[in-house]
C-alpha cells in the first residue's frame, strides 16, 4: 500500500476528486491504486487516508469515510480503468427569481386583456349616456382588423408555461424560444394596436359620442413589451 507519509500536505491548486494511475504520488485529494493494483484503491483528503475501496464486478464496494463528492455513483463502463464520469445536470433546484415572476405575470395579463375590451365607445343622448365596448375576441375585431385576440391569449398561454418551465430549467434553449416566443407576440400586440388605432381614427362620431382604445388592448401592448425586455435581459445577463 503506499506509505501515506509520501504524499506530503495538500496544495494551494483546485482539488483534484478524480481517480489517478499508479505510482502517482497523493497530493491531490483523489482515490489512489494501492500498491500496482488500480481495483485496490485508497482514498488521500490531502492531509490523510481516509478511505478504501475495491472494484466488485461492475462498481465499487466503498470502505471508510471518504469525501462526499468521490466515487459518488456507479461507474458505467465495466473496465476499473475508467475513471468516474463527471456530468453538469440540466437543470437546477426551483427558484423563483424576479424576472421568472414577471415573465409569469405577463403571461396572465396577455391572456386578461385578450380577453378585454379592445374598442371602447361612449357618448350621451340627451340626458342619456350610453356605453360600449368590443372584446378581443369578438367576431367584430377579426372583421376589422383580420386577427382577434385568440392569438395574443395563446401567446399569453405558452409563456406562462415557458416561465414555469424556467423554474426548473437553465438551459440556453429554453431562454432562446422564450425570448423568439416574446419577440413574436410583442409582433402581434403592436400589428393590433396600429390597426385598431388606425380604424378609430376613420370613424366619424357625432357630438358627444367618442371611440378610443379599450383598457384591454392596452394591457396587451404592455404585457408583451415587458415580456419582450425580461426574456431579453435573462438572455443577456447568463
Amino acid at each position: 500500500m503506499v506509505d501515506e507519509e509520501s504524499g506530503g500536505t495538500a496544495t494551494g491548486q483546485p482539488a483534484d476528486l478524480g481517480w489517478h494511475p499508479a505510482g502517482a504520488v497523493p497530493r491531490d485529494p483523489g482515490w489512489y491504486p494501492i500498491g500496482t493494483n488500480p481495483n485496490e484503491q485508497g482514498y488521500w483528503d490531502g492531509q490523510a487516508w481516509t478511505g478504501t475501496r475495491h472494484w466488485s464486478v461492475s462498481h465499487w464496494v466503498e470502505e471508510g469515510k471518504a469525501s462526499p463528492a468521490a466515487g459518488a455513483g456507479r461507474r458505467l463502463s465495466a473496465n476499473p480503468y475508467v475513471p468516474p464520469p463527471t456530468s453538469r445536470p440540466r437543470t437546477s433546484p426551483a427558484t423563483m427569481s424576479l424576472g421568472v415572476l414577471f415573465l409569469m405575470v405577463s403571461g396572465v395579463a396577455l391572456m386578461f386583456g385578450s380577453v378585454g375590451s379592445w374598442i371602447h365607445v361612449s357618448g350621451s343622448v340627451g340626458n342619456v349616456s350610453f356605453h360600449g365596448s368590443l372584446n378581443g375576441i369578438d367576431q367584430g375585431i377579426n372583421q376589422l382588423i383580420s386577427v382577434n385576440g385568440y392569438v395574443t391569449f395563446i401567446a399569453g398561454v405558452v409563456l406562462l408555461v415557458l416561465g414555469g418551465l424556467a423554474l426548473t430549467n437553465d438551459d440556453l434553449v429554453l431562454a432562446v424560444i422564450t425570448v423568439v416566443v416574446a419577440a413574436v407576440t410583442l409582433v402581434f400586440a403592436v400589428y393590433d394596436m396600429f390597426r385598431i388605432v388606425q380604424k378609430i381614427s376613420n370613424v366619424s362620431t357625432p357630438v358627444g359620442s367618442s371611440v378610443s382604445v379599450g383598457s384591454g388592448l392596452i394591457c396587451v401592448l404592455s404585457a408583451a413589451a415587458l415580456a419582450m425586455i425580461i426574456t431579453l435581459l435573462r438572455l443577456l445577463s447568463r
